[in-house]
């Protein structure tokens, strides 16, 4: 369609070129009358080819433009056929006909594009076209109606020429003004209307001052032919039906200079009237300015209106962001950072009047099997219940957040008493835990609440926080669903465990910390097949101080990952050493097995720290053993992906302690693990089915290709048991105690470790 437009634009504005080298008389007349259907048929055409939404809109230009070119053939028969130079003549009707005609196809467009009622536009248009009208009676019309020796009909209808384009001009600068796209079709059209109503106050201007009519003002109107055809010929003129996307702009800087001066027309006309010593038309001028004046405070009045609305909005949109930044999006109640600061402010109001604040902080219980079995729309539910719940507890003025997750905090001001606050902690355990439908789900969560009460202004928000964030932790260890109060052993705990890590945090570099290793032995043959590491610190003052007594503090921060890549880094090392030197079996299955601790696992850096320990001793990966618990697998989502990684890169898994967490039989062919280790809990028990259910466990790890470790193997009763239910391997103190070195191991000729004498003895 491109080719269209292009052609009919370059070959109408060739012909344009041409017409004044044609002789004057019919030969013009009938160029200008093809160029004027060219134009109507272009119009046709460009509304079969370009299907626009508003089509009315260009038919009833069609239909202007075909009145046009009768009113010019009528005009054109009077003048060169007929000899006569009659005014008016049957060409006039056609020719004013035109002009409402073509203003509707203005008009519909206008609608179409307009989203929304534009006042300020709609002003704007009527000042410039009052202005211009004013300047178009003063020039054009006046002097007609002025000229009392003509016949009134004549006046009439020289009078109807400039307001007909006045109404022309009027619904352009609508169209104008309107936002909606600019494309080279709306550019066009605009060029085309234009150049017509140019070349009607020019040739209006010549008639009445010298009575002559220049061929050069064809030109103008031919021109004006040719853009509006090539207008509707062009692809973009669908666009010009569709409605704006762009905001009315209210003020632009065209503008203000446009309507500057339009709004200063009135005064000037009148100077240059009283200058050039013409009768002034007062009453014109008069009636344009009260017009212009009303307008300008319509439209100041406008923007003023304007002004406020957006200033509203304003307001409005800074008070929803200041809430939104307060408070949590889910719930509606205040956030972290919102109900640390409403926190501190209780507690300056408890200072100042002595009475007691109160802290509440609540933690779900169970909420993550919530999200795994229902999904996290059943998740966010049980969370706006449980705020819901929670506001309808507590007193008017008191504070309800949410700090994240499943936990929330309550601030209870002017407290009478500490039983007051521990009986609504009860009440809200209650209330929580009662069922609640979460996406069509019937479900029960349960809350452990931690009471911290300050009683002299003595902390701050985050002091105040972190005990009862502390009381809440004790809550959740004393078996979920109760509530906890910080008090003075809390605290000394508390600073017992800060001052237990920062001794962890000075001893690791000191070089405090040391690996004892114990051996892992086969079953059946008693060959050795590896070692576990296992951590030990000498506490200065202390003596040697065992795993249990400092692990699980380390676990609580990110000295767990510290305490990790020391253990891999020292294990692979001593390990590598000792294969080379020859202190221990040169075996190629022989491994180093490393405990890893859950948030180590989940950490971005485990894959780059197992990596780097492998490549500064210069060990295969095969070599090490990686153990995890399996309760990791439930509590730690990003240990998947990580434990995957480390496979592939060739490193062992092994999942450490069996049988005390929830992993349940079914779920070991998905474990992306190579070995099981039954834990000392299991493997030790003489409760009734224990040993039926090692089998169970050892037999279904053999289904899915895992080799089975029986931990904490103390008594020589237990190894042909071991033997019996198909046991790989064992590790405990009935083979070796945890030793500094990986030195002489246990053989097969040692009594405890021979399997031969007992294989067919009865399971104990």
């Amino acid at each position: 369609m491109e080719r269209y437009w292009k052609a009919y634009l370059g070959s109408g504005l060739l012909v344009v070129a041409v017409y004044l080298c044609l002789p004057e008389g019919v030969p013009r007349d009938l160029v200008y009358g093809v160029v004027g259907l060219s134009s109507v048929a272009a119009i046709v055409v460009g509304i079969r080819l370009n299907r626009p939404l508003r089509a009315r809109a260009w038919w009833a230009m069609a239909c202007g433009q075909l009145l046009w070119v009768s009113a010019d053939t009528l005009f054109s028969w009077y003048e060169d056929v007929a000899h006569t130079d009659a005014f008016p003549s049957p060409a006039d009707v056609p020719y004013l006909l035109a002009y409402p005609v073509m203003s509707l196809g203005f008009v519909i467009l206008l609608r179409a594009r307009q989203r929304r009622r534009d006042l300020a536009g709609a002003i704007d248009s009527g000042v410039l076209t009052a202005s211009l009208a004013l300047v178009s009676w003063v020039v054009l019309a006046a002097p007609i109606t002025r000229a009392t020796d003509l016949p009134l009909f004549e006046r009439a209808v020289g009078v109807a020429y400039p307001a007909a384009d006045i109404l022309l001009l009027a619904v352009l600068m609508r169209l104008v003004i309107v936002p909606g796209a600019r494309t080279p079709a709306f550019r066009m059209l605009a060029g085309a209307a234009s150049l017509l109503l140019v070349a009607d106050a020019v040739y209006a201007v010549l008639i009445a001052s010298t009575g002559y009519r220049s061929s050069a003002l064809d030109l103008l109107w031919l021109g004006s032919y040719v853009l509006w055809g090539a207008a509707a010929l062009h692809p973009s003129m669908r666009k010009l039906s569709e409605p704006g996307e762009q905001n009315a702009v209210p003020f632009t800087r065209l503008r203000l200079a446009l309507l500057t001066v339009a709004v200063l027309l009135a005064p000037v006309t009148l100077i240059v009237q009283l200058l050039s010593g013409i009768a002034p038309s007062v009453w014109a001028v008069a009636l344009a300015s009260i017009v212009l004046f009303s307008l300008v405070v319509v439209r100041m009045n406008a923007a003023l209106q304007q002004v406020v609305v957006s200033t509203a909005q304003r307001e409005r949109l800074q008070d929803d962001l200041a809430h939104q930044a307060a408070h949590d999006s889910l719930t509606e109640l205040a956030n972290r950072a919102r109900a640390l600061e409403l926190i501190e402010a209780g507690l300056h109001r408890g200072q100042r009047s002595g009475g007691l604040v109160g802290l509440l902080f609540i933690d779900l219980d169970h909420f993550k099997a919530v999200n795994d079995t229902h999904g996290h729309r059943a998740g966010d539910d049980v969370l706006r219940e449980t705020a819901a719940r929670m506001k309808r507890l507590i007193r008017t003025g008191d504070t309800v957040g949410r700090l994240g997750g499943d936990e929330f905090v309550v601030l209870i001001e002017s407290l009478a008493s500490e039983r007051d606050l521990i009986d609504l902690a009860e009440r809200l355990v209650a209330s929580i835990s009662a069922p609640m439908d979460a996406a069509g789900q019937n479900v029960v969560v349960g809350a452990s609440i931690g009471v911290a009460i300050n009683r002299d202004g003595g902390t701050d928000a985050a002091g105040l926080l972190h005990e009862a964030d502390a009381a809440a932790y004790r809550a959740k260890a004393g078996g979920r669903g109760r509530v906890e109060v910080f008090d003075e052993s809390l605290r000394r705990q508390l600073h017992d465990r800060a001052q237990l890590e920062q001794a962890i945090r000075d001893g690791l570099p000191a070089g405090e910390f040391v690996l004892y290793y114990q051996p892992v032995v086969d079953m059946t043959t008693a060959a050795l097949q590896g070692y576990e590491a296992l951590l030990r610190w000498e506490r200065p003052g202390r003596g040697l101080v065992m795993p249990d007594a400092f692990i699980p503090t380390a676990e609580q921060s990110t000295l767990i990952c510290h305490l990790g890549r020391w253990v891999l880094d020292e294990a692979t090392r001593e390990f590598a050493h000792w294969l080379e030197e020859g202190e221990i079996g040169a075996e190629d299955d022989l491994t180093v097995a490393v405990n890893i601790s859950g948030r180590h696992l989940a950490s971005a850096s485990i894959v780059a720290d197992v990596k780097n320990a492998l490549l500064a001793a210069n060990l295969r990966p095969e070599r090490l053993v990686l153990e995890i618990t399996e309760t990791v697998l439930l509590d730690e989502p990003a240990a998947a992906p990580h434990l995957r990684a480390l496979r592939e890169l060739g490193v062992r898994i092994s999942i450490d302690d069996f049988g005390t967490g929830y992993t349940s039989i079914g779920q070991l062919q998905y474990l992306n693990a190579d070995t099981l280790k039954i834990d000392k809990s299991l493997v030790a028990s003489s409760r009734p089915g224990a040993v039926e259910l090692v089998e169970l466990v050892v037999r279904a790890a053999h289904a899915f290709g895992l080799n089975v470790i029986a931990e904490g193997v103390e008594r020589q009763d237990q190894v042909p048991a071991l033997q019996r239910v198909g046991c790989d391997s064992a590790q405990g103190y009935l083979f070796s105690r945890p030793q500094a070195t990986m030195g002489a191991h246990p053989s097969a000729a040692d009594p405890q470790l021979s399997p031969a004498s007992s294989l067919n003895d009865p399971v104990p």
